[in-house]
């Protein structure tokens, strides 16, 4: 081979080779470094892709994990406050069987002292069982909006609205006064329009009786009392008539839904039916003539809280079956997030053991390319022999 000064193959062939196994030998570092065999997309494109959807789904499986457990746990508050009311609903059998016997018709005034009081703390149980502001007994919606009042087209005559307040009512609904001046002796017949703060509308027409009633688009029955001086009246000046609506008294329109999935299907989703109600009302229990003040009375109200105890009974097996629902679906959710983080290891983690050995070999070759690039720069040497 003949000698040359201006290019030395050997020293650029020697360099070419010092390169590649440095990049080598830092690749290896930075995998050993960070664990990953994956650190970047330049690494393994389709590799890169595949895991970065697999670690998406599983942080999604495990927020949806996490909606699991907090629904079981709010199935789990309901049975107990369902538990209690049963407790309960089976004593008021109790005391009204005993109410039916002749031997305690001396007792009848103390029996049905107990069983009001155990009706009034049904009805609490009922109406305060909630998690996180959800209302679980009740079947009433404590996130519906609260309605505002306002009567439209009074009957001729009977004078208009002249002022109009509205203030927070200790329900968490809204107490809406609308002042008449009033020419006539009542303003009953007028209408009372109502629109939902969801969009939601409904009428009902004032009595003379002050009730009102108001079935609204969404199915949400509201309730309030005009005051009594809608009846009669036959002073001029000004009139009240105030409707109050609590913010929760529409009823649930659907079962609640819960994401325990990572996509954004019906198969993800489970529903818990909170639609079903507790109250003594929605039971049967209670109501005018219904009570334990006389043995024929009694007699009547054992088949009243047989009917209450049945009812009661068949909503709470569904919530048990929800609750067991949620339990096999949380297991289920658990093996998934498992599955998908193993296959986001099988991509992107780094063999420790495959990379420490390329590290050494790239190790080695990368001092003995140094080595002959030094012995290549030296070769040009030879060269100065010829001069002498």
């Amino acid at each position: 081979m003949a000698l040359s000064v201006q290019t030395n193959n050997a020293a650029m062939t020697a360099l070419k080779h010092l390169n590649s196994n440095s990049v080598a030998m830092d690749k290896s570092l930075e995998r050993l470094s960070s664990g990953f065999r994956v650190n970047n997309a330049a690494d393994d494109a389709s590799g890169y892709a595949v895991a970065s959807k697999l670690d998406g789904q599983t942080q999604r499986l495990k927020a949806a994990s996490l909606n699991a457990s907090q629904a079981q746990a709010m199935t789990k508050m309901a049975d107990a406050g369902v538990n209690e009311i049963q407790n309960m609903v089976v004593r008021i059998q109790t005391l009204a069987t005993q109410a039916s016997s002749a031997n305690n018709a001396g007792e009848l005034g103390k029996l049905d002292a107990e069983r009001i009081k155990l009706e009034s703390a049904i009805d609490k149980i009922a109406n305060s069982t909630n998690y996180n502001g959800v209302n679980l007994l009740n079947g009433i919606d404590a996130g519906s909006a609260a309605v505002t009042f306002a009567v439209a087209n009074p009957t001729a005559g009977n004078g208009s609205v002249t002022s109009l307040t509205t203030t927070a009512a200790t329900d968490g609904g809204v107490s809406t006064t609308y002042s008449y001046d009033v020419t006539q002796t009542t303003v009953a017949g007028d209408t009372l329009a109502v629109t939902g703060a969801d969009g939601s509308t409904g009428s009902a027409t004032l009595t003379a009786n002050g009730a009102i009633s108001v079935t609204m688009s969404n199915g949400a029955v509201l309730t309030g009392t005009a005051a009594a001086t809608l009846a009669n009246s036959t002073t001029t000046g000004q009139t009240t008539v105030t409707a109050d609506s609590t913010a929760g008294t529409a009823a649930y329109a659907t079962a609640l839904a819960f994401q325990v999935g990572a996509d954004n299907n019906a198969n993800n989703q489970v529903t818990v039916d909170l639609t079903k109600s507790y109250t003594t009302t929605s039971l049967g229990l209670g109501g005018v003539g219904s009570d334990l003040t006389t043995q024929a009375n009694a007699q009547a109200y054992i088949d009243t809280a047989k009917a209450a105890l049945d009812k009661l009974v068949t909503q709470r097996a569904d919530l048990g079956a929800t609750q067991n629902q949620v339990a096999f679906i949380q297991s289920n959710i658990a093996t998934s997030i498992e599955q998908t983080t193993a296959s986001v290891s099988s991509i992107r983690d780094a063999d420790m053991a495959a990379e420490m050995a390329d590290f050494t070999k790239n190790k080695i070759l990368t001092q003995a390319s140094t080595s002959m690039l030094a012995q290549a720069n030296q070769a040009a040497q030879n060269v100065m022999t010829l001069f002498r």
